[in-house]
């Protein structure tokens, strides 16, 4: 497992530097009672300790998703994450699908559960 506080990235061009303070996995529970995964993501810039989060869920069988806002900073956060370096460009509300799920899964304060949500939660939509 990685630990996403030795993260530190940077766009110069930009001014931004931003180190990563934690990754975490929440749960949600939903209106019919099923739990969701929400994902907080804590980092810091110039000083200034910020946060943001999703909260991932099944859209189709075999497909999850989920928004998040993204500004120049959690763009660039979020893309390093990631491994997406397309996020890094991205503005407004964007959508994060399966692979950018299990990139997110080798980070210490995610792992494995995630994983097992994700196979449960895609077995559960197939006829």
């Amino acid at each position: 497992m990685v630990d996403p506080s030795t993260i530190v990235v940077e766009d110069e061009e930009r001014g931004i530097r931003a180190r990563v303070l934690d990754v975490k996995l929440e749960w949600k529970e939903d209106r019919k009672g099923s739990r969701r995964p929400r994902i907080e993501v804590k980092y810091e810039v110039n000083g200034k300790k910020k946060r943001f989060y999703f909260t991932l869920r099944v859209e189709t069988p075999r497909r999850v998703k989920a928004s998040v806002a993204l500004d120049e900073e959690r763009a660039l956060v979020l893309a390093t994450l990631t491994g997406d370096e397309t996020l890094r460009e991205k503005r407004g509300t964007v959508s994060l699908y399966a692979s950018h799920l299990l990139a997110l899964a080798k980070y210490k304060g995610v792992g494995w559960e995630l994983l097992y949500w994700y196979i449960k939660a895609t077995a559960r939509t197939e006829t």
